[in-house]
């Protein structure tokens, strides 16, 4: 049976893991492209299986630079390596990622109540796709958006040089070659992710 497509690139909010947790795009600030907002009703409730659809695998950005802002609740930040509790009534409750450094993050799951967080970057398709998939991409489909938004997967293992050149090339080989050569995946799917309209917002 193939896999059926929601057409979602014109809503500007989405709503994962039966409510699990709401993303909306807003229009970025000036020197961002993307402005995106998730909201978390309950992060003590979310299931070990919705964790696993909603946490972003830990990854790195080959350029971009990403700042978040918890508004509500609580989140744990993993940067190279380390974790990082980060809440709304910290006097500074902002994380920015530079490119190169492994990351990744979640809602706080001892935090009971609402957990919000504000996402600022450059434009990346990887956001957009993940999440208006409403599902979890095979590893080659996920590898080949990692690559065309100039990300690749992380891991706490060597050297970060080395780390980098090896997952690096696995976005290439499984991703790129065996994902987008032999499977037919693309790294974008007008569905999903719709560049034109994107930039008709941001003009509004």
């Amino acid at each position: 049976m193939s896999f059926a497509r929601t057409r979602t690139a014109e809503s500007d909010s989405v709503v994962s893991c039966n409510g699990a947790r709401t993303t909306k795009w807003h229009t970025p600030r000036s020197g961002n492209s993307v402005l995106e907002i998730q909201t978390y009703p309950d992060s003590s409730s979310i299931t070990k299986s919705q964790r696993e659809q909603l946490v972003p695998p830990y990854h790195w950005h080959w350029y971009q630079e990403e700042h978040f802002t918890v508004t509500q609740g609580t989140f744990i930040f993993t940067l190279n390596g380390k974790d990082t509790k980060i809440s709304a009534t910290d006097p500074n409750p902002r994380m920015n990622i530079t490119p190169g450094a492994p990351h990744t993050f979640a809602p706080d799951p001892s935090h009971k109540g609402p957990c919000v967080i504000e996402i600022s970057a450059e434009t990346s398709p990887l956001s957009s796709e993940t999440t208006h998939q409403k599902t979890t991409p095979s590893l080659p489909q996920l590898l080949l958006f990692l690559d065309s938004a100039e990300v690749s997967l992380a891991w706490d293992i060597g050297p970060t040089w080395l780390m980098q050149y090896m997952t690096y090339g696995l976005g290439v080989v499984v991703g790129r070659w065996i994902g987008g050569g032999l499977l037919g995946y693309k790294g974008s799917y007008p569905e999903y992710y719709n560049p034109d309209l994107n930039e008709t917002r941001k003009d509004k």
